[in-house]
């Protein structure tokens, strides 16, 4: 018999750890994002202000 290798004995934890990589970075990113939005949107309106 072969020995199974690592992948199929854990293939749930790798999809597990898959799934959660990819939702962190994207929700690292969205926030990013909003954050960069907000900052610029309060530059124009100081900006506007002056």
């Amino acid at each position: 018999m072969k020995p199974q290798s690592w992948l199929r004995r854990n293939w749930l934890w790798a999809a597990g750890g898959a799934f959660l990589t990819i939702h962190l970075a994207t929700w690292l990113m969205q926030t990013a994002m909003k954050r960069s939005v907000r900052s610029e949107a309060v530059n124009k309106q100081s900006a506007a202000e002056d």
